[in-house]
Parts: C-alpha cells; sequence; structure tokens
C-alpha cells in the first residue's frame, strides 16, 4: 500500500509528536526494568549454581528470584500501559 505525500506528511508529524512523549514513558519506568532484568539474571544463575553443586537452598532462592524478578517486570508493564491509556 503505497502512501500518498500528504498522508505521509500526516504520519510524520504525527510521528515527531508522540515520539518524545513515548521516550519519556519508557525511560521512566527504564530503572524498573533494569532491576528487573538483573533480578532474573540472578534468579538463573544461582539455578544454574544449584544444578552444578547441588545445594538446596539455591533452588528455593532462585524460584524467588525468579518471581521477584517477573513481578517487577510486569509492574514496569502495567505502568507503562497505563500511562499510554492516561495520555496528556
Amino acid at each position: 500500500m503505497r502512501m500518498t505525500p500528504e498522508e505521509r506528511q500526516e504520519l510524520d508529524a504525527w510521528v515527531e509528536k508522540e515520539y518524545p512523549k513515548s521516550m519519556e514513558r519508557i525511560d521512566a519506568l527504564s530503572p524498573y526494568h533494569r532491576i528487573g532484568k538483573k533480578i532474573i539474571v540472578a534468579g538463573i544463575l544461582s539455578y544454574i549454581i544449584f544444578v552444578a553443586m547441588d545445594l538446596a537452598f539455591l533452588k528455593s532462592l532462585s524460584i524467588i528470584f525468579l518471581l521477584l524478578g517477573m513481578l517487577i517486570e510486569t509492574f514496569a508493564l502495567i505502568a507503562y500501559f497505563k500511562s499510554l491509556s492516561n495520555d496528556k
């Protein structure tokens, strides 16, 4: 589907207006995303160590880390989507 020059200009204007808002939303929630990723990686590494060394407490620790990381990531996504619906 080809766009007419007017449609292309309209789309470019919309993107120029909306892109900074989207980047502000993403930047506002970026710390939660980074923390969630680090906790998930810690859970994966503790599970690998559990498998390699058979330390029982690491299995529980890895499950806790993974669940906590997923909860933080879920919070970040929900907050991002809420910010989309509360557009100013």
